[in-house]
């Protein structure tokens, strides 16, 4: 999440065994019988997850001063533990871990399946969440009526509390809006967890009034449901690319990787038409991520650099350490620092270069005395000066910035740093993440999962990074690029106003 190393990760470890696929024929009940040798399987996946977090984030030390973390941490671990004992399946297994790394309460740390049986089962309908219903919004031919109800309970429990006891524990940090709405479309999809129910019938609402239906539970192959239950999450992408939208330009930028650090560049080339321009749009529709770097270039180049940082700060001369934080220096982390220079050293340039070897150079003087960081890790910053209104100069014109829900991570960041510049927020709330940083994962001991921690913490930063909310919220369908250009040029740029009050 951080300027420069964003996630990438490192992989290690040792692969485990493959799984069976299960054969399309058979009966529709057909569920393999229960194998006492997952629960030990689990158990010791559980206990290494426990380990890598305990032994390499930031937040697990008592020095950070974050007792919630450790707590979370604790009670994670703990109901881990209990569940890898009644574990006597694959699905028991994934659904264990998936817990414990969603009790942690930051999607950067996962458990990643590597193996995945191929057949789930479905009762012909999606769920998407607009707003606060849960409806309909893809079905297959039979339950073709179905579309656009609006789900309202399962088994007499409300949707909000079936949602938050099916997903929230297993697929979504639930306070997190946007999280919601990534796993509804799952909410319907029976995995086989077998810590949750399978819902047998549910109420909707439907244009001819309140309906009740039993459920009938179709398998399908997971791969077919995928894109489908991607659409239904209602989420955009941006693509790659600059171009001209009526009087002003529109900048594209799904990631910031390489393709992102490529649009950066046309900015950069085209910076004076941009600022010049009545107003210019940051589409981060789809954007996960990366690096925040490459955000700060876009705004050194429509605002200029000194104009940014006079605003924001420098990333590399500031009272609390570089724009990469202070690292915890575990062996693991270490090593992590090492592949990465060796991996992207040359490709990134000398600053990076000198960026990561100083890292690598502290960690290891902070470990050889046994100091558990890399630097700092309280900061105490001067009195910040009261924040300009408006966008500083370098740019005629409004700057509006685009967001789905699945902004994450350093799109985070650049949200923030925008904002904080004076850019005008549009479309859906964010994601939201933590002031820990920088990801790496590794292979569980079996090789049936992969699980992930975080190695660094900005010290100066609020223990909390969104979610943004919109100052205008677009309530169509945001992948619709057509439609969605159509009201920003009509409506958002309108109620932005100029660019300084």
């Amino acid at each position: 999440m951080a300027a420069w190393v964003g996630a990438i990760v490192m992989m290690t470890g040792s692969a485990g065994a493959a799984w069976a696929q299960i054969p399309s024929a058979g009966i529709d009940d057909f569920k393999a019988p229960p194998d006492p040798r997952w629960g030990a399987i689990t158990a010791a996946d559980v206990e290494a997850a426990y380990r890598l977090i305990r032994d390499n984030h930031p937040g697990a030390t008592p020095e950070i001063g974050d007792p919630a973390f450790r707590r979370a941490l604790e009670a994670a671990h703990a109901q881990a533990q209990a569940r890898a004992h009644e574990a006597t399946s694959y699905q028991g297994y994934a659904a264990t871990l998936n817990a414990f790394a969603n009790g942690l309460g930051d999607k950067h740390i996962w458990s990643r399946p590597t193996l995945l049986p191929n057949l789930v089962r479905w009762p012909g309908m999606v769920v998407s969440k607009r707003g606060e219903r849960w409806v309909i919004t893809d079905t297959d031919e039979a339950n073709h009526s179905m579309m656009g109800a609006a789900l309202t309970a399962c088994d007499g429990i409300p949707v909000a509390e079936f949602a938050r006891r099916n997903l929230g524990g297993y697929r979504a940090v639930w306070r997190i809006g946007a999280q919601q709405i990534q796993a509804a479309p799952w909410l319907l999809i029976d995995e086989e967890n077998p810590f949750i129910a399978r819902p047998k019938a549910c109420d909707f609402e439907t244009a001819g009034g309140a309906r009740t239906m039993t459920l009938d539970w179709l398998r399908a192959k997971r791969v077919d449901l995928l894109p489908r239950l991607q659409k239904a999450v209602g989420a955009g992408a941006a693509g790659f690319g600059l171009r001209k939208v009526g009087d002003g330009y529109w900048i594209a930028m799904e990631d910031l990787d390489a393709p992102g650090k490529a649009v950066a560049v046309q900015v950069a080339a085209e910076a004076a038409a941009l600022r010049a321009a009545p107003f210019v749009v940051l589409d981060l529709r789809g954007n996960g991520g990366g690096s925040s770097l490459i955000g700060r270039e876009v705004a050194a180049a429509l605002f200029g650099k000194s104009n940014v940082e006079a605003r924001l700060g420098s990333l590399t001369d500031t009272p609390c350490g570089g724009g990469d934080g202070t690292w915890r220096a575990s062996a693991g982390n270490i090593a992590n620092l090492e592949f990465l220079l060796e991996l992207l050293g040359e490709q990134n340039g000398p600053e990076f270069r000198k960026i990561i070897g100083d890292l690598i150079v502290q960690a290891k003087a902070a470990h050889a005395k046994g100091q558990p960081f890399s630097g700092p890790t309280h900061c105490d910053r001067p009195p910040a000066p009261a924040k300009a209104s408006g966008q500083p100069d370098g740019m005629k014109g409004r700057l509006i910035v685009l967001t789905d829900n699945k902004c994450f991570s350093s799109c985070l960041v650049v949200v923030d740093d925008f904002r904080s510049l004076g850019a005008y927020q549009v479309g859906q709330a964010t994601d939201a993440a933590t002031r820990y940083s920088e990801v790496r994962e590794i292979y569980l001991p079996s090789g049936y999962s992969m699980f992930s921690t975080l190695q660094a913490v900005q010290v100066d930063a609020d223990p909390d990074i969104g979610p943004f909310e919109p100052a205008l919220a677009y309530d169509g369908d945001i992948a619709d690029t057509a439609a969605l250009e159509r009201w920003v040029t009509g409506v958002a740029v309108r109620q932005a106003g100029p660019a300084r009050p």
